[in-house]
């Protein structure tokens, strides 16, 4: 037995673990915080949300192993194809995308529905690691670097027409891979300009057509939320925020599950703020941990993910490829980043943002997303142990 896993699970056994746990104790709060809702829009079955939930991770570790067993170098020529079609991609989702939230994030390919931010996310970071890799040998030209900074820029700003807070998780996830990647600083400081130019740019546009009458993207959203965290009337119009809007309330609701909890929880499924918390099992899940598991259980999930990315980080300097160890560092400080500022929004240290927590949120496809993230991650430790194997056989 313990051969055949070792056979079939290749690759970082501690993020094989990692992975597990977070899935369990997935489907611990995602039952609790769902059984609510689920029984009153599933005419009382109130562990229909957890079935669900419990197909989508199933089918995450499905794609996870299956992603994991392929040569991770491949990954190179279908991002480089899917880079030129991204564009297109959100264009798309703004123009014929599915409203949810109050805005199109959503589109419909084939039958399948997703977020074109995750897409775009996964091919910008596994396009910037193979770019940068191909130039670690030899001196960075302008063309190239200038290249690099275009693409960063263009599709951070346009993935934050209607995503804006995965627009600045992308931007820094992109800026510390081409740190990593020894981007000589100048360029560092271009390539941040260009997506905090692009971000702002958005942003003031948005703003001021929402002031004409005319919506575009979030811009008056993202005010609307930053005012109802630091309770100023920005663009003074005499109101703090959106009334009709529930910002506050979830912040409110979230700070009252955060306090029932206290140092260890008050049980498993007990859950009171599930009631009252809209999103609880997504946006908002890591409040229902605080509630439920205390301060013990927070802990507990936070340290995770840094064990997650202390791995990511560890397996840059077991990998002799760069593409490898960037392609590390880029796709685990991508979701370990969300899943941080997840927590720092439900513990209120920041604004309303809609980001969920990877792998512990319920989801279809961010859980797909996710999957194939983590699988590219253990391709590439994959392929450093079986060049280990193959030396010591020779």
């Amino acid at each position: 037995m313990e051969t055949w896993l070792k056979d079939k699970l290749r690759g970082d056994w501690q993020i094989w673990f990692i992975i597990v746990l977070l899935s369990l104790f997935s489907m611990l709060v995602v039952y609790s915080a769902s059984t609510a809702l689920a029984y009153k829009k599933a005419g009382g079955n109130t562990e229909s949300y957890l079935l669900n939930h419990t197909g989508h991770l199933l089918l995450g570790l499905f794609v996870i192993w299956f992603i994991h067993r392929i040569d991770y170098t491949k990954y190179a020529g279908i991002s480089r194809l899917l880079l030129w079609i991204t564009p297109v991609l959100l264009i798309y989702t703004y123009l014929f995308g599915t409203t949810v939230g109050g805005t199109k994030r959503w589109i419909n390919l084939f039958g399948i529905s997703f977020q074109s931010s995750d897409l775009v996310r996964l091919v910008l970071i596994t396009n910037l690691a193979a770019m940068l890799a191909r130039r670690q040998n030899v001196q960075y030209t302008q063309k190239t670097l200038m290249g690099l900074i275009f693409w960063c820029g263009i599709l951070c700003g346009m993935l934050a027409i209607t995503n804006f807070s995965t627009a600045v998780i992308l931007g820094v996830t992109c800026f510390l891979i081409m740190y990593m990647g020894r981007v000589p600083g100048k360029y560092l400081f271009r390539m941040a300009a260009a997506v905090v130019g692009a971000l702002i740019a958005v942003l003031g546009i948005s703003v001021y057509l929402y002031s004409k009458g005319v919506e575009f993207g979030r811009g008056q959203v993202v005010l609307e939320r930053i005012e109802a965290f630091i309770d100023v009337d920005i663009n003074r119009d005499k109101e703090i925020g959106n009334p009709d809007r529930d910002d506050a309330f979830q912040k409110e609701q979230a700070m009252i599950a955060i306090a029932r909890g206290g140092i260890i929880g008050i049980g498993p499924g007990n859950s009171f703020q599930r009631n009252y918390l809209p999103e609880a099992f997504s946006d908002y899940i890591y409040a229902i941990i605080v509630e439920e598991y205390g301060m013990l259980g927070a802990i507990f999930v936070m340290g995770l993910y840094l064990w997650l990315l202390y791995r990511g980080l560890k397996n840059v300097s077991n990998t002799q490829r760069a593409f490898g160890g960037l392609l590390c560092v880029g796709l685990t400080f991508s979701i370990v980043f969300q899943a941080f500022i997840h927590m720092f929004i439900n513990v209120g240290l920041g604004p309303v943002t809609g980001q969920t927590l990877p792998l512990m949120s319920m989801g279809g496809t961010s859980i797909l997303f996710t999957a194939t993230a983590i699988g590219i991650v253990l391709s590439v430790t994959k392929g450093e142990y079986d060049d280990k194997e193959k030396a010591l056989n020779a």
